[in-house]
C-alpha cells in the first residue's frame, strides 16, 4: 500500500470510496508498534478525509488514531485520544453511525 499514500481507496470506477489510503497504512503500522510511522499516517489521513469532505472516513480515523494513541500510551497521548474519540463520537452521531458511536463511548469509559 505504500505506494498508495497520500491517495484515497476506490472500489470499481470510482463507484465506491473508502477513505485515505494512509489509514490502512496507519492501521498496519499501529498492529506492528511501529508508533512513529502509524501517527505519521493517521495525521496524512485526517487530512486527505477533510479535505475531500468524506465524514464517514475521518471519524473513523479518528477511532483509529485514538485506538493507536492509547495503546502507545505516552504521557501526552490521552488528552489528544479523547479529543479524537470526542470528534469521532459527535460526527458518527450526526451521521446516523451508531456502531462507530458504541464504539468510542466505550473506548472512552475505558
Amino acid at each position: 500500500l505504500q505506494p498508495f499514500a497520500g491517495q484515497n481507496t476506490v472500489a470499481g470506477f470510482a463507484t465506491a470510496s473508502f477513505g485515505a489510503v494512509d489509514r490502512f497504512l496507519g492501521l498496519l503500522a499501529a498492529t506492528l508498534a511501529r508508533w512513529q510511522e502509524a501517527e505519521g499516517h493517521f495525521a496524512a489521513a485526517l487530512a486527505m478525509n477533510t479535505r475531500v469532505g468524506a465524514r464517514p472516513w475521518l471519524a473513523h480515523t479518528q477511532h483509529d488514531y485514538a485506538a493507536m494513541l492509547l495503546a502507545r500510551g505516552h504521557s501526552t497521548d490521552q488528552p489528544r485520544a479523547r479529543a479524537l474519540l470526542d470528534a469521532a463520537a459527535l460526527t458518527a452521531a450526526a451521521l446516523g453511525m451508531q456502531a462507530l458511536a458504541d464504539k468510542c463511548a466505550v473506548m472512552r469509559a475505558a
